[in-house]
């Protein structure tokens, strides 16, 4: 094995133990997935829990599914993931979990609302799109191709069962987690507070704006080692990077201004 995938087993592993410790994959739940060559994609186990995760127990399998190394069998969701990558070559991660907020919105018959948080204007474009509820399995893979096929999405909230996000690496596909559920937390607790006031729509337009630069802003910090057949044809060209924490930097900027012109 070479460093290069022990890297990226060590790096499934420790998204992994942040997602369990956040309470996103509980117990055996969930589970993450990176491109590893051509035709080669490392997964995580089946019936292991998430959070104590060791590289020798991430699987190799190839694009059709069958399992071409590991003592475990692969997740038994792994036909959503390969859906993923044949609808999208840009991306080189998937990740798979059960965020208890997001989730309640579809157990309960509700959509997460637009023109409210300035974040998800700019990172989702205003919109986490919603797949309808499906089995696992053929069923489910085939529930999400129709959101992730947009090249917009970066996201698919699954009705009454979890959430997938996608990405360079599976850095970028957890963080856009992290954002989507802390968003569906801020709107549940504003409810209690007695609900959410909307944003003006001329400040929500400037927000979208900026929700193209973010992308770009993004696959320049994500794209480290993405080996997704687009992501290495656009490394072949000369590009210019930016650090995670400048672009965290130009959100919080962003944001920041946005709330001042309210």
């Amino acid at each position: 094995m070479n460093q290069f995938e022990w890297k990226l087993r060590e790096d499934l592993c420790e998204v992994a133990r942040r997602m369990y410790t956040e309470g996103f994959m509980s117990g055996s739940d969930g589970n993450l997935s990176t491109i590893l060559g051509p035709n080669e994609v490392l997964v995580t186990p089946s019936r292991l829990c998430k959070g104590f995760l060791t590289p020798d127990q991430i699987v190799k399998i190839d694009k059709q599914g069958n399992q071409l190394s590991g003592d475990y069998p692969p997740t038994s969701e792994v036909s959503m993931h390969l859906a993923a990558y044949q609808e999208r070559p840009d991306i080189c991660a998937v990740a798979h979990c059960h965020p208890p907020y997001l989730i309640a919105f579809t157990v309960a018959g509700l959509q997460l609302p637009s023109n409210i948080l300035p974040e998800i204007e700019m990172l989702f474009g205003g919109k986490i799109p919603l797949a309808p509820y499906a089995t696992p399995g053929k069923d489910l893979a085939d529930s999400i191709r129709d959101a992730i096929r947009k090249r917009e999405n970066g996201v698919v909230l699954l009705d009454h069962h979890g959430f997938l996000a996608v990405g360079n690496d599976i850095y970028q596909a957890a963080i856009r987690v992290d954002h989507a559920e802390s968003a569906a937390k801020v709107i549940f607790l504003a409810r209690q507070l007695g609900g959410e006031k909307p944003l003006a729509s001329e400040k929500v337009e400037a927000l979208h704006k900026k929700h193209d630069l973010v992308l770009q802003l993004e696959s320049d910090v994500y794209g480290g080692y993405c080996h997704a057949d687009e992501c290495l044809e656009k490394e072949a060209g000369s590009q210019t990077t930016i650090s995670e924490t400048e672009l965290e930097q130009i959100v919080r900027d962003v944001v920041q201004q946005t709330l001042k012109n309210l």
